[in-house]
């Protein structure tokens, strides 16, 4: 199954990520991301940055391998298809309970979990859509 990969696709995916990252809350979403956190932000470490986007790499090379099960339905709409319904039935959920749990704003669960589903859409779409060529 790695074979079918495109590697690629996968790096360009979680580069994507990790840039929408900043856009979705370094600009969307900033003021009201600090305020449900209940501090200003401050400028991450070169490590933090590393590890978010490994973490990111870590997601696109499972998605890539989850997509490539059926290499002939692989597409674009697929891959959107697949991240909503494993963002929005695992993550969401999930992390909707953990919030309810914690006591922590509704506002902030649905920023972080915001940005995952449509950076998810968008890497899936991605990844989807950049099948790899079969060899000749």
């Amino acid at each position: 199954m790695p074979e079918r990969i495109n590697h690629l696709a996968v790096w360009l995916a979680a580069i994507v990520y990790f840039l929408f990252g900043y856009l979705w809350y370094g600009l969307l979403f900033a003021s009201q991301w600090t305020a449900y956190m209940g501090h200003t932000m401050s400028m991450p470490s070169a490590a933090l940055y590393i590890e978010s986007f490994l973490l990111g790499l870590v997601l696109a090379y499972a998605t890539g391998l989850a997509l490539t099960r059926r290499p002939e339905d692989q597409s674009a709409g697929q891959g959107i298809s697949f991240a909503l319904f494993m963002g929005i039935s695992i993550f969401a959920t999930q992390t909707l309970n953990q919030a309810l749990y914690s006591g922590s704003p509704f506002g902030l669960w649905l920023i972080n979990t915001g940005y995952v589903l449509v950076g998810f859409a968008i890497m899936a779409a991605i990844i989807g859509g950049l099948k790899k060529k079969a060899a000749a």
